[in-house]
């Protein structure tokens, strides 16, 4: 899946000082810069593109970064309609043609917010942009994922209500490469839910095929009010690149007592995988502990295997991405508790496509917050993104290769 009047200056490539033993999970390089880097895309010619939020006047600025397989900075780019607007920059995608494409939240000075998609092309030029009608004060919507297969460009997300109301409404909307919309769709839990009760979705991609599969949370009871309990369930649900619900499927081992955590999604070969922090409400001290969980789907919806890892008061795990290679093998990312400092490390879990665990890394870095975003494949291994800071304290932008 962020960004006053002084831009923050990128740091150079610096290397990390890790050594790893033999076969261990290695990260040769770490970039930083910026006030948070939320996610990751790589390029078929091995770039990577980086979605972030960087400070433009008083506000924050959307922004997306290039990068050399190296880690060496090529370019940037920062977006925010006017000095007394916001956008956070929160997901990226690379079409098959080069294109870039970088979606975000976008909001005013008043009640509610929109999102919005840049279409760039390698060189850093925009090509074109689309905007939610209504953003600054009309509509309450956020955007949650983003991905691009061929003509069509899909985007996660649901809409919210304000001040104190609790409804949370999941959806995924198609877009052709030229930033038309062409449909948009509810994502719905199995029946006999009713539609009524609150559900997200908080990440999406596409199949090879060209289906659309989208992550989240679904409520199991009516939530009636901002203080009411939130019991509910991760999800995933299969959407045809037309915009009609195929089915979707209840993990109903994953209880999930908020809607405020991600389910991340990821794509690879003939399997979906989703990953979430399950059976509490937070990664972060002072809150009931998450417990790691990912799964592994059939495209037709077969649950293959799934796992559960960390939990406790001072094990609590919760991913935030997951990427899958076409030959099946997966990175789950996201955040563990750290009980020598009371802060958060990253953790990075790599599976082999059966499910069985290849290899773990936990980075521990000076700063006692650290806080994970996004995650791709790359080669022999990944490229990683995140800041220091809180989910809303944005202090400095991270992107680390990690090499298996």
């Amino acid at each position: 899946m962020r960004r006053i009047t002084l831009s923050l200056v990128l740091a150079g490539a610096v290397l990390v000082g890790l050594l790893p033993p033999a076969g261990a999970i290695s990260i040769p390089w770490t970039s930083t810069g910026g006030r948070a880097f939320t996610d990751v895309a790589r390029a078929p010619d091995g770039s990577l593109y980086v979605a972030g939020i960087d400070r433009s006047s008083i506000t924050a600025a959307a922004s997306l970064r290039k990068f050399r397989p190296n880690g060496e900075l090529r370019w940037k780019r920062e977006w925010v309609p006017s000095p007394q607007d916001s956008a956070n920059g929160l997901g990226v995608a690379v079409g098959d043609d080069g294109t870039v494409y970088l979606v975000g939240v976008v909001r005013g000075t008043c009640e509610g917010q929109g999102w919005f998609v840049r279409a760039y092309q390698p060189d850093g030029h925009l090509l074109r942009r689309y905007v939610t009608p209504g953003w600054r004060c009309s509509i309450a919507e956020f955007p949650t994922g983003i991905d691009v297969h061929r003509g069509l460009v899909v985007v996660s997300g649901f809409s919210h209500g304000c001040c104190s109301d609790p409804m949370h409404n999941g959806w995924v909307t198609g877009l052709s490469r030229r930033l038309h919309r062409h449909w948009r769709a509810n994502v719905e839990p199995p029946a006999p839910t009713p539609q009524g009760w609150f559900d997200t979705a908080t990440d999406v991609g596409i199949a090879s095929g060209g289906s659309v599969f989208v992550s989240g949370w679904a409520a199991t009871a009516p939530i009636p009010n901002e203080t009411s309990p939130t019991p509910g369930t991760a999800t995933i649900a299969k959407v045809s690149g037309q915009g009609t619900q195929l089915w979707s499927r209840r993990a109903n081992t994953a209880v999930m007592p908020t809607m405020f955590l991600p389910v991340a999604l990821g794509i690879g070969g003939t399997r979906a995988v989703i990953s979430a922090g399950i059976q509490g409400k937070d990664v972060a001290w002072g809150s009931s502990p998450t417990t790691g969980w990912v799964a592994s789907y059939s495209l037709d919806g077969t649950q293959r295997w799934q796992h559960r890892f960390g939990g406790g008061r001072d094990g609590a795990a919760a991913s935030t991405d997951v990427a899958v290679t076409s030959s099946g093998q997966i990175w789950v990312y996201g955040n563990k508790r750290d009980p020598g400092d009371h802060g958060l490390d990253a953790f990075v879990r790599w599976y082999r496509p059966n499910g069985s665990l290849r290899n773990t890394l936990r980075i521990d870095r000076s700063e006692k917050l650290l806080r994970t975003g996004g995650i791709t494949t790359a080669g022999d291994g990944a490229v990683a993104t995140g800041w220091v800071g809180t989910p809303y304290t944005f202090k400095g932008g991270l992107l680390w290769r990690l090499v298996g």
